[in-house]
């Protein structure tokens, strides 16, 4: 039996200056973040706040581009097996009845890797 083990961080608010617009850039949007991290190794939760912490002080011109980064991260700190990430920009620069829009992401480690 093998035991997998999946730390998560749920509801995340965080301040992004992400935005195909450089007004998104310059000021920002509140976004909601879904993490969850699945690996044989431990998975400090506090650590995995402080990465996404830290990586929000960056600019971003698309979510993607916060995702891969944040993937990066996560694999170089925690050898993990699958990544899943949840960003909703809860923000947008257009007039919309949205709650918020964004993007899902499944990262699956590649077989040998």
């Amino acid at each position: 039996m093998r035991k997998r083990t999946r730390v998560f961080l749920e509801g995340c608010k965080v301040h992004l200056k992400c935005g195909v617009y450089e007004e998104e850039r310059k000021l920002g949007v509140e976004v909601e973040l879904d993490l969850e991290v699945e690996s044989k190794n431990f998975v400090d939760y506090e650590k995995l706040y402080r990465i996404v912490l830290e990586l929000s002080q960056k600019e971003f011109i698309y979510l993607e581009d916060f995702s891969d980064e944040l993937i990066g991260n996560l694999c170089r700190q925690f050898d993990p097996d699958v990544i899943n990430i949840k960003l909703a920009k809860r923000s947008l620069p257009f007039h919309n009845s949205m709650k918020s829009a964004g993007i899902k992401i499944v990262w699956e480690k590649a077989y040998g890797e």
